[in-house]
């Protein structure tokens, strides 16, 4: 179980503010599982992560629309909000703009991120993000509180895996709210994503293609290697 901080990236307005106050500050659990994929819930405690604001900025999957806040306290899918002013193949810089991104789940969000901010920054010595003196406004690095629990201390009889695996069919027993969909358990997702990018690669937007172009064409990269790479 970790509590994560991201000293110096301040990104997140908390519920009920405009201002930014938190980083993204991820919280994590694994489980792991003998002889399958562990299970693994890993989120930032913002609506989004500042990545998937970045894919958005450059053609990616847009933002759901409560994803962002303005200084006058509009919600916003706007990436431009978290960014400022910026060209379809140059770079981004997160804070430029004068929004923010939002705490998900209003106060139980909020409330989880100021406590990963003061376990994973302040109980750690990185410092919760923001409070870095001149540093504050850049990014500085990771702090990690963990706790690690040893199943066969706590339970030295083994029932754990067989309940765990019991309580996941029941889970993912109930019935879907859409037709044709199915209920997942914490990590699906991204094991079946996994799972097809190694089989078939990761697809990009356009813009995100052109920005890596650009960039190689700016180092010198051979223009036939270009070329190869974008035929393939």
């Amino acid at each position: 179980m970790h509590f994560v901080n991201a000293s110096g990236s301040v990104l997140v307005a908390p519920y009920g503010g405009v201002d930014r106050r938190f980083s993204t500050a991820p919280y994590c659990v694994g489980v792991p599982r003998p002889g399958q994929d562990p299970l693994v819930l890993d989120f930032a405690t913002s609506v989004v992560a500042e990545g998937k604001v970045l894919v958005a900025s450059q053609g990616g999957k847009k933002l759901p629309g409560d994803a962002l806040i303005s200084l006058d306290g509009k919600m916003s899918a706007d990436p431009h909000v978290l960014y400022g002013e910026y060209t379809a193949t140059g770079p981004r810089q997160a804070g430029k703009g004068t929004g923010a991104i939002r705490a998900f789940g209003d106060h139980k969000g909020s409330g989880l991120a100021f406590i990963c901010e003061l376990l994973g920054g302040s109980l750690t010595g990185m410092k919760a993000t923001g409070l870095g003196g001149e540093a504050g406004d850049r990014f500085r690095g990771n702090g990690m509180l963990s706790f690690y629990v040893d199943p066969a201390v706590v339970d030295p009889e083994g029932l754990f895996p067989e309940d765990v695996a019991r309580y996941v069919a029941y889970f993912k027993s109930a019935k879907p709210a859409a037709p044709g969909t199915e209920v997942l358990a914490p990590g699906d997702p991204e094991n079946r994503t996994r799972k097809q990018r190694l089989a078939e690669g990761i697809p990009l937007p356009d813009d995100t293609w052109a920005a890596i172009v650009a960039a190689a064409r700016e180092v010198g990269v051979d223009e036939r290697r270009i070329q190869q790479a974008g035929a393939a």
